[in-house]
């Protein structure tokens, strides 16, 4: 039973559960929603003044944070906000995972918390270092001149199919070790699983194209049992785990957190920045003028578009924030796009300013679920920006044709951007 109040947004709900009587707010509010797609800055920034822990019904219900301190609390604060992905207990309660509505599978480290989360970040971590992404940056060189070298002598191209999609595919595909010509069989489903509604004919072909891809690692995974090679795969097949190694079905996991992870984020920044600069020609102007300025803007693109926009986390005792009553076993939605808009922590939020410092936005999450391939990003959103635009500094986005993520849910980015510019030749040899 339920008694709400009549104010309009916000409603106070007093709801009973076995032992508990609380107060809470409730809104109208869906994540994976049509609307949320076509105005979702407006929405998290309305919702994020009047009540920044909300509680909605969607999707099972769940609380949704929309404040850059509560966001913070809830990642870093992993005893009580947990991701863990685990089959119901024995009383009812259930660890869902970092997606809502809850994922079919669970992912290795990405859905884990400490301590068994420990020893397979330890195995990430020297993989990702700086040091070793810098050996990486010759392959995003090449990666993303021979992907303009394809359309630089045409004059036109789609931002997203001919240079975003695949660069990511082909860089995390080759930190991992695996073939490169199958980059857009790994590429497609991991994109269409985050912009597809939950539900609809195009997630459930995600789906399939998911199983197809944790299928060829599996069969990449048995191939290197039987011979070994020098590369990140068989690194993290024989690291240590606690004194034993992980078995196939961890591996493929890990491997599918890790394409999942490194492929369509990427893709979006990309997506984001060039849209973003075909209508702001000056700060173009000036990343043109000095590519050096790109590392620093970097961030600001990071903050203000924020590619992965939330994740799920389980509480897993109750807990008070901002004044809210959460109970165990709810579920919170962090959002990331909604924290990093906080003008308590961002003056003058809404504006891009592309030196912004300090910028401590949660685009990489916080706390040990901090992304462990952040550098890896980094570096290969670089040389893609500064590329396009010592090659194609004039391009024209064809707005008309261009086709945004239809569910901003999980990521906000672009399936199509088609664009112009003035010819050029290939690169040198």
């Amino acid at each position: 039973m339920s008694e709400r109040s009549e104010r309009p947004g916000v409603m106070s709900e007093r709801s009973e559960r076995p032992g508990v009587m609380s107060e809470r707010a409730t809104v109208d509010f869906d994540h994976n929603s049509e609307e949320f797609a076509r105005d979702g800055d407006a929405i998290l920034g309305d919702l994020r003044a009047r009540c920044p822990v909300a509680y909605t019904e969607q999707h099972g219900g769940y609380w949704v944070l929309t404040s850059y301190g509560a966001a913070e609390r809830a990642m870093r604060d992993e005893r009580t906000f947990s991701s863990r992905h685990e089959p119901p207990e024995a009383d009812g309660f259930h660890f869902a995972g970092v997606n809502i509505p809850e994922a079919a599978m669970a992912n290795v480290l990405i859905e884990q918390d400490p301590p068994e989360w420990n020893p397979i970040r330890r195995i990430l971590n020297p993989l990702f270092a700086p040091p070793k992404v810098a050996t990486l940056r010759t392959a995003f060189e090449r990666f993303t001149g021979d992907c303009i070298d394809r359309v630089i002598e045409s004059g036109t191209i789609d931002f997203v199919l001919d240079l975003a999609n695949p660069v990511p595919a082909m860089a995390t595909l080759e930190f991992l070790g695996l073939p490169l010509d199958q980059w857009e069989r790994y590429a497609e489903p991991c994109h269409e699983v985050v912009y597809s509604r939950p539900g609809s004919p195009e997630f459930m072909k995600a789906i399939e194209g998911q199983m197809w891809m944790f299928d060829a690692v599996r069969s990449e995974v048995t191939a290197r049992r039987e011979d070994p090679r020098d590369d990140n795969l068989t690194a993290i097949m024989q690291a240590d785990v606690g004194g034993r190694t992980l078995d196939d079905d961890e591996v493929v996991s890990l491997c599918g957190t890790i394409i999942n992870g490194g492929v369509d984020t990427t893709t979006a920044l990309l997506a984001n920045a060039i849209e973003y600069l075909d209508r702001n020609h000056d700060l173009r102007a000036a990343l043109a003028a000095d590519p050096a300025l790109v590392t620093v803007a970097a961030e600001e693109f990071l903050r203000y578009f924020s590619p992965v926009q939330a994740f799920a986390r389980t509480v897993a005792e109750d807990t008070e924030l901002d004044g809210q009553h959460l109970t165990r076993g709810d579920r919170v939605l962090v959002h990331f796009g909604a924290a990093n808009r906080d003008e308590r922590e961002f003056p003058d939020p809404d504006t891009f300013v592309a030196d912004r410092s300090p910028n401590r936005h949660m685009s990489f999450g916080l706390g040990k679920h901090r992304c462990v391939g952040s550098t890896f990003a980094r570096a290969e959103f670089t040389v893609m920006l500064q590329q396009v635009l010592a090659r194609m500094p004039d391009y024209v986005l064809d707005r008309a044709a261009m086709e945004a993520y239809p569910s901003h849910g999980i990521v906000r980015g672009y399936i199509r951007m088609p664009g112009s510019f003035t010819r050029g030749g290939l690169r040198r040899a």
